[in-house]
């Protein structure tokens, strides 16, 4: 993971808002509502120093954008504020930064991944790598069908590892499609290749799966939840094997033996 003694060094200054910019790429979403909430609360005396990055002629800012955004609705944006200066960071150090400075407040699971991802995190870039290489991007909009259970993949890659999570990527992708990439069905993959490797048939599993639906999948799974008391991905896991051993085909073990309620 990230090296965490890296060191930065700052010098405190005042910067114009309007001289500062956002590095989407080292910032979470700006979230408007809660802009307007600090405006209407606003005072200048206590919304506290912006940490921003000096490159390229601009004051990037790494760590307070929606108090920046409050003080141009406030003060207007020909107004200067007082800063942590920050000297020639690249876009990785900005990220590594701004995951400093916000290790203890809450992060929503996608903006850390992104800047964990920006920062140059093995972990992150792998998952990313992997679901690029099925032709999967990790994101948040609904509109271009980018996959948002990222608390999900990083599990599965942790318990996993990144074989059995590009296994998971590539059945449901061909499956299920966008509507699949969920965490039960994600995690539930991963079992089944931990537990029967080469001889699961990922064509045949994905052609069985695609055949039955996600709206089956989830229909059976909850139904053997409420009848064991297992674990929603093991139940998934379970459904999931039934469906693969129809019909006269080779089979593999049940995922749960027969008559044994409970026991996964």
């Amino acid at each position: 993971m990230a090296n965490d003694r890296i060191e930065f060094t700052s010098h405190i200054g005042w910067v114009r808002l309007d001289q500062m910019k956002i590095n989407p790429q080292a910032q979470r979403p700006l979230d408007q509502a809660w802009v307007d909430k600090l405006t209407k609360d606003f005072n200048p005396d206590v919304m506290g120093m912006l940490h921003v990055s000096h490159r390229d002629g601009w004051y990037y800012v790494v760590d307070g954008q929606h108090r920046r955004a409050a003080a141009i609705q406030w003060l207007g944006s020909d107004q200067s504020v007082q800063c942590h200066i920050y000297e020639n960071l690249t876009s990785a150090d900005e990220a590594n930064l701004f995951l400093k400075l916000n290790s203890t407040k809450n992060q929503s699971p996608m903006g850390k991944y992104k800047n964990a991802l920006t920062a140059g995190w093995p972990l992150e870039c792998d998952i990313d790598r992997i679901a690029r290489a099925s032709g999967i991007v990790i994101g948040s909009s609904k509109q271009i069908e980018e996959v948002s259970c990222v608390t999900a993949l990083i599990n599965t890659y942790k318990k996993s590892g990144p074989g059995s999570l590009a296994f998971s990527l590539r059945v449901i992708r061909d499956a299920y499609g966008y509507d699949g990439f969920q965490r039960d069905p994600i995690s539930a993959l991963a079992l089944i290749k931990d537990r029967y490797g080469d001889a699961i048939d990922e064509e045949k599993l994905a052609m069985r799966l695609n055949k039955v639906g996600i709206v089956e999948l989830r229909r059976k799974a909850k139904d053997w939840r409420e009848t064991t008391g297992n674990p929603a991905n093991q139940c998934h896991a379970h459904t999931m094997i039934t469906f693969y051993n129809r019909g006269n085909v080779k089979k593999v073990d049940p995922w749960w033996n027969i008559g044994v309620v409970g026991v996964a």
